[in-house]
């Protein structure tokens, strides 16, 4: 694609040779010949310094944030310098234009809030397999269409890498995009030139606060989600929003005026999507449960009452898209399971072990009180909180976990470069004087062999945290750590012995 293209499209005038651009790139060190350099203030470091590498690379041009303090001048080394307002926009909305502007030619289906979005994910791309579409899925376990799977470091990429996958999806026969929309990805304009036929909001409780540092913030993120989708050139617009929670009807009231429609679904009232009044069904093997109005029971396989949430949240959004009932229902229950969501471990013993995600207050609280429902017996936690992240939750979750478990067990998770004991110390702050005894052991892999170990017939261990990872963070360094293979080996020791 012509140089010259791009930039007109990008509303950037500049007196340059036109040249051939073979890519787009924001990190200098992925330059090639031929490639459009864009320099970007991240978190870390700031593209501006990496400008000559860029070029000695091979970059073909370069647009660089106006006064930015580090190159001035129309060109370096002959390469031209084209200069921006907002660079961050630059390589959203230049990526956008050179991978195709696959958005404005398919559905893009966008889910964003603290809970559920990994799972709905799963769920809308079975329904949508079981309809005949070829969907492609980015989001926070991998990003995967047709045979192509891939692992995601985060749940919305960066701009570029979100509009590069987009064209990759779409060139080899995508026709619907589901994809996670983090409040991360939203703040820092990562999903700026999407243009999204849905959008759905399932809850928001405290999270990432370490970020976005107050409420506020963290809503005012997640709320973009609805702008960029009045703004979509894409018909027949739906926005799908958990009225139950009480920033979902917060989100509801906002969208209701704007240029799309404005659907809600409940579970505690009457809504375009509700549940039956008919008492759903609720067990280790899944939940069985109808939608109102409609006498067809589903029978979902993902176990856990927050899977019931994730369910009727995939049908609204699947219906607003135009799919049949019934087809729905074949789509929710011809799933087995969700990576590392309620993920009952494969292993004959008279009790149970199930790995969980969930790794803030409200995650861990619904995946606890879901647990309870269904043990025969006691419920045994395992949990710790993640480093070099909000510390505010670390002392709710502990709460959390002492008041929804019969025993307790305390553990490291991610402790990235944090003193793990330090992390424990703050999960404890919350439960110090409650009366109820806990343990704690900082090694992960020590934690589960003990749970493993104490488990009774009828027991439900939860491992909680980590889900589908399968490393752990300690310091700067990943090291393979897999929750569900550390079970096993230690229930195949109990059973042996």
């Amino acid at each position: 694609m012509k140089l010259n293209y791009i930039l007109n499209k990008c509303g950037l005038s500049a007196a340059v040779k036109d040249t051939e651009i073979t890519s787009v790139e924001y990190d200098s060190r992925c330059c090639t010949e031929g490639s459009l350099f864009v320099a970007v203030h991240g978190l870390v470091s700031d593209g501006h310094d990496y400008i000559e590498t860029a070029v000695k690379n091979g970059a073909a041009a370069v647009i660089a944030l106006e006064n930015n303090g580090r190159v001035t001048g129309d060109s370096i080394r002959g390469i031209p310098v084209i200069y921006a307002d907002d660079t961050r926009r630059m390589l959203s909305l230049a990526s956008y234009v050179f991978y195709g502007e696959v958005s404005s030619r398919i559905p893009v289906i966008g889910i964003t809030g603290t809970n559920g979005k990994t799972s709905i994910t799963y769920m809308m791309e079975s329904v949508l397999k079981t309809c005949g579409y070829k969907p492609g899925v980015i989001g926070t376990v991998n990003y995967r269409w047709l045979d192509n799977v891939r692992p995601a470091p985060n749940t919305t990429p960066e701009s570029r890498d979100v509009q590069m996958l987009m064209g990759e999806m779409y060139n080899d026969g995508v026709d619907v995009i589901v994809m996670e929309v983090s409040s991360h990805g939203l703040d820092l304009g990562r999903v700026d030139h999407v243009h999204f036929k849905l959008a759905g909001f399932t809850n928001m409780t405290r999270d990432h606060l370490d970020y976005h540092i107050d409420f506020d913030n963290y809503f005012a993120a997640k709320r973009k989600l609805f702008d960029l989708l009045e703004k979509s050139v894409q018909s027949e617009k739906y926005a799908v929003l958990n009225i139950d929670d009480e920033y979902g009807k917060k989100m509801y009231d906002y969208c209701i005026s704007k240029n799309f429609r404005t659907k809600g679904f409940s579970f505690t009232g009457k809504s375009d999507f509700s549940v039956s009044e008919k008492k759903p069904e609720v067990t280790i093997s899944g939940v069985k449960f109808s939608m109102d109005g409609s006498n067809d029971e589903i029978n979902l396989k993902i176990p856990g009452r927050f899977s019931l949430f994730n369910a009727v949240t995939s049908f609204a959004l699947c219906s607003c898209l135009g799919i049949e009932d019934e087809k729905i229902k074949l789509g929710l229950e011809s799933l087995k399971t969700v990576p590392g969501r309620f993920d009952r471990v494969n292993f004959d013993a008279d009790f149970d072990v199930v790995v969980d995600y969930a790794h803030t207050g409200d995650a861990l609280e619904k995946v606890l009180v879901s647990a309870g429902e269904v043990a025969s017996n006691r419920l045994i936690t395992v949990f710790g909180c993640g480093g070099d992240r909000d510390h505010g939750k670390r002392p709710i979750m502990g709460r959390i976990a002492l008041e929804n478990s019969d025993v307790t067990i305390v553990t490291s998770d991610n402790p990235r470069t944090e003193d793990p004991l330090a992390i424990i110390k703050d999960i404890e702050d919350g439960i110090r004087g409650e009366g109820r005894e806990y343990f704690v052991i900082p090694d992960r892999e020590k934690a589960i062999a003990e749970a493993v170990s104490i488990a009774e017939a009828g027991d439900l261990i939860v491992i909680a945290g980590k889900g589908h990872e399968d490393y752990q963070i300690i310091g700067k360094e990943k090291f393979h750590f897999d929750d569900r293979e550390i079970a096993v080996k230690y229930m195949k020791q109990k059973v042996n012995k």
